[in-house]
């Protein structure tokens, strides 16, 4: 439970609002003001985000999903009579899963979509405050999403800050260089593992610091440097929350697999690899473990 009053809310920032509640593991409802007029709304529960609205939105979650092809108009109508006869007792989303229109992987990934862009037409309003009412929802705990889920990609793109992941003092600097020549020899080593698409060597600061790739023609430069925003914001959100710092990531995705281990206990520096879907988790997290040490070395002789 958080303690986190609404007063503590009311009147923040729209960003602000979120970072602060999210931090503090609040849930209520956040609703963003412009002048007198509420212009959409965002419901958390524990921290996380269960669905946001805007009025500056063009289409609501049921024309998203017809216009997308993912429902037929007619069922959609169906749907939607039932749902208002309900008394919106159900959830638009459980309707169809129930009615068989749409899976659950397939329903959290549209659900997301439009949580974003919900998020997305009102973040950038200078004149937008938030007005906070704090309450337990029941929401589908399988359908809510960690802050870094669903803000604008190019919100996390313009974060790099490092002090927003780790504590950078004078006792724990983050890596700014290695060897790089050594560093990706070390990182071909992950290119036996069955599946290797590509891995990297970062920094807490959200620097790349080696890239090596199975195939030197593909440029997946931009997708590696992504991939350190979200497993950087992840960090933080762990860190900043009751589960500790983080040791290890691993998101399954439509693709394979991306693995991510700290090199240090300090957080300072991490490596990841990229894996189709032929990688076996056990093979991949013992030749990660594997080349730890001789990472912590390589990062040993850079600060000396």
């Amino acid at each position: 439970m958080s303690n986190l009053d609404s007063q503590d809310i009311d009147g923040l920032p729209f960003i602000d609002a979120l970072l602060k509640t999210s931090l503090k593991k609040w849930g209520g409802i956040l609703r963003v003001m412009k002048d007198v007029e509420q212009i959409g709304s965002v419901f958390m529960r524990e921290g996380q985000v269960a669905w946001a609205v805007s009025k500056n939105q063009t289409e609501n979650f049921g024309s998203f999903l017809e216009r997308i092809g993912l429902i037929p108009k007619e069922k959609l109508s169906e749907i939607v009579a039932r749902y208002k006869t309900l008394g919106k007792a159900k959830k638009l989303g459980t309707l169809l899963e129930e009615e068989g229109l749409i899976s659950r992987s397939k329903l959290r990934e549209c659900l997301r979509a439009h949580i974003r862009a919900a998020i997305a037409s009102m973040m950038d309003d200078p004149e937008v405050v938030i007005k906070a009412s704090h309450g337990e929802m029941i929401v589908d705990a399988n359908l809510m999403f960690m802050l870094n889920e669903v803000l604008p990609v190019h919100y996390l793109a313009s974060e790099p800050d490092d002090s927003m992941f780790f504590d950078t003092g004078p006792e724990n600097t983050p890596i700014e260089e290695v060897n790089a020549d050594k560093a990706i020899d070390i990182l071909a080593n992950l290119a036996t593992i069955p599946g290797y698409r590509f891995s990297f060597l970062a920094g807490a600061n959200g620097k790349l610091l080696a890239l090596h790739k199975a195939d030197e023609s593909i440029n997946i430069g931009e997708t590696a440097a992504k991939a350190v925003e979200w497993i950087n914001l992840s960090a933080r959100n762990a860190a900043d929350g009751y589960f500790g710092p983080m040791e290890c990531i691993i998101m399954e995705h439509g693709n394979g697999l991306l693995v991510t281990q700290w090199t240090d206990n300090e957080g300072q520096c991490f490596v990841t690899g990229s894996f189709d879907k032929d990688g076996k988790l056990g093979v991949i997290k013992h030749k990660i473990s594997e080349a730890i040490p001789s990472i912590r070395q390589l990062i040993a002789d850079g600060i000396d």
